[in-house]
């Protein structure tokens, strides 16, 4: 079943030049300095590494390809995949979720410190509220004093009238008595 989707792979691929492919899952394959086994073996690929394919040789099942060094090499086209192998997908995934999960602890983190800056503020405003209530308290208090001050200023101002009063009484009988003018009586 994989060579029929491999040579189903180069039919549809035969014609195209210059097409982003990478080595298969397996773990190494061998490069060679020309399109069949008889030429000789000038190195490897690893599994996942992108290779850019120039000709294929369908008659060999070779493809020629250039590696990311920019050299030009052979490989069998049996090895090659036009999608991006498991190995590099689950790479890719573990980045991704590894960022995701940098991302997430940032977010945490500073959801952390927003609550914290919260509970601070909350206690803020429980003190400052106390200190609200007793302010308010202190008010009354002092209200009531200055009530009773005023009272009392109208009482002394009242007693101190009433006392000049009846000591204008007093003094108005008692001073005619003794002092005694000389009258002089037209009927008499």
């Amino acid at each position: 079943m994989k060579p029929l989707l491999t040579l189903l792979s180069l039919i549809l691929t035969a014609g195209m030049i210059a097409e982003t492919a990478y080595v298969s899952d397996s773990l190494t394959i061998f490069v060679r300095s020309g399109p069949t086994h008889a030429f000789r073996i000038v190195g490897t690929l690893t599994a996942g590494e992108s290779i850019e394919i120039i000709t294929e040789d369908e008659e060999n099942k070779a493809s020629q390809v250039r590696l990311a060094s920019g050299r030009e090499v052979w490989v069998d086209t049996e090895h090659l995949i036009s999608n991006k192998p498991a190995n590099l997908l689950l790479l890719e995934a573990n980045t991704t979720l590894q960022q995701l999960k940098s991302g997430s602890t940032q977010q945490i983190s500073d959801l952390q410190q927003e609550l914290i800056q919260a509970r601070n503020l909350a206690s803020k405003s429980q003190v400052l509220q106390q200190q609200v209530s007793q302010l308010e308290y202190d008010k009354e208090l002092l209200e009531q004093k200055n009530q009773t001050l005023s009272e009392r200023s109208r009482y002394d101002l009242l007693t101190a009238g009433g006392v000049v009063a009846l000591v204008g009484v007093i003094l108005g009988l008692i001073i005619p008595t003794f002092v005694r003018r000389k009258r002089k009586d037209v009927w008499r």
